[in-house]
């Protein structure tokens, strides 16, 4: 015959905490052959049901105790609660109950199916991760029932207080400087933008309770405008890149800059994305999931025929001098010394992209068309960035005032 368990004080938090940590369940016998049981492991509380079933006994888990979140009747359940819960159930029966808090599900669990399911294979993914992983601190491990929109609102403006971090150091920051404090609002923005899109992921894929409040939606952005446009060369800067670049970079750069791709994308051509028949190069977008057809102008087809002649096609189209494919962070260096060399503040490999932009925009004076080259999905960011280009309409306009008849004074 099973031996019934010892009861043990599990209706106050106090009563709850006292208790160690342990593998066993601690067990108190609620009505004959059913048992409330609270599992206190290190990292996590658990409320489970037992109940006698012919000369066996069958346990299953109920919901996550009112430890550290407020009850919330589903998933957070308080002493009473849980034993209502249980008295009311049958365990044979199987009964699935809400699993969204207590097995744990705090923001860190969201943001990390957010990254798993819907970011992997993206370009941004590993600086979503990198940039949610430097703030989340002790935040992330909140259940998700304890937060509210105080809570992500703070979160959200202490993250702009903090100096920004370079490899894992902290930078100088001065908070009175009105350019490094846009910086640091801009940053802030986009964690709390990856955050409210995790949230709104989990709840259009029914991972949260129907009751669950939308407190994120609640939570607004910085206001910090628009910033400085990036950098972007003049044809005889892009020369003077190209003369001091090491073999390999020069490839990898005239690649970027007759297309627009990025470095990830320029970086994964293959010799079977150029197409010699119609003048294209195929440019998959991680970023976006978009993949472009590229049209190329005479000097761009006759590159990439040098590139890809006589090589197979499931070759990388660049390559670095070992003969091994370009990694994401291999060009950093070589860049930062082939941009000293040529005497050029503030370029990256990013600004092949704003360059090619720039140029297409000054021969089309078409912004839309820039947009659909670049893969944006819609004009305003394009605009952002390029419009300083086009013929400005206010001077036109400004031109059309009529005389105001108005004198020097003497």
């Amino acid at each position: 015959m099973a031996r019934q368990p010892r009861d043990h004080r599990l209706e106050t938090r106090e009563a709850r905490r006292k208790l160690p940590a342990r593998k066993e369940p601690y067990w108190r016998q609620i009505v004959p052959g059913t048992f409330l049981g609270y599992y206190r492991g290190a990292r996590s509380t658990t409320w489970l049901v037992r109940q006698r079933e012919n000369s066996l006994y069958r346990c299953q888990r109920l919901a996550t105790p009112d430890d550290l979140a407020p009850a919330d009747g589903e998933v957070v359940l308080s002493y009473s609660q849980a034993v209502k819960l249980a008295t009311a159930m049958q365990v044979g029966a199987r009964v699935v109950h809400p699993r969204h808090y207590g097995d744990g599900l705090t923001l860190d669990n969201i943001m990390e199916t957010y990254f798993r399911t819907h970011l992997t294979g993206k370009g941004s993914e590993k600086v979503a991760r990198l940039t949610y992983g430097r703030h989340a601190g002790k935040f992330g491990t909140r259940l998700l029932s304890a937060l509210t929109t105080d809570d992500l609102q703070r979160w959200h403006r202490d993250i702009a207080t903090k100096p920004p971090t370079k490899r894992g150091k902290a930078m100088p920051f001065d908070p009175s400087d009105p350019v490094q404090v846009r910086a640091r609002r801009a940053s802030a923005n986009r964690i709390l933008s990856s955050v409210k899109a995790a949230l709104n992921h989990a709840w259009v894929n029914d991972r949260l309770p129907p009751e669950q409040p939308v407190f994120w939606a609640k939570v607004k952005p910085f206001a910090v405008g628009d910033g400085p446009p990036p950098r972007m060369l003049e044809r005889g800067e892009v020369k003077r890149l190209l003369d001091v670049a090491s073999a390999d970079l020069r490839n990898l750069l005239m690649g970027a800059f007759m297309t627009g791709a990025r470095l990830s994308e320029a970086r994964h051509m293959q010799v079977r994305d150029f197409d010699l028949r119609h003048k294209t190069i195929r440019i998959f977008q991680a970023k976006t999931g978009k993949t472009l057809l590229q049209p190329l102008t005479t000097e761009g087809e006759e590159f990439f025929i040098r590139m890809t002649k006589g090589r197979a096609p499931q070759e990388m189209i660049f390559l670095k001098d070992n003969g091994r494919p370009w990694g994401q962070s291999d060009a950093d260096k070589p860049m930062r010394v082939a941009a000293k060399a040529a005497d050029l503040e503030g370029v990256t490999f990013k600004t092949t992209r704003a360059t090619y932009g720039k140029m297409l925009l000054l021969a089309a004076r078409d912004i839309e068309l820039v947009a659909k080259a670049l893969g944006h999905s819609d004009s305003r960011v394009t605009r952002t960035h390029y419009a300083q280009y086009l013929p400005s309409e206010v001077a036109r306009a400004v031109a059309q005032l009529p005389r105001l008849g108005i004198t020097p004074v003497r």
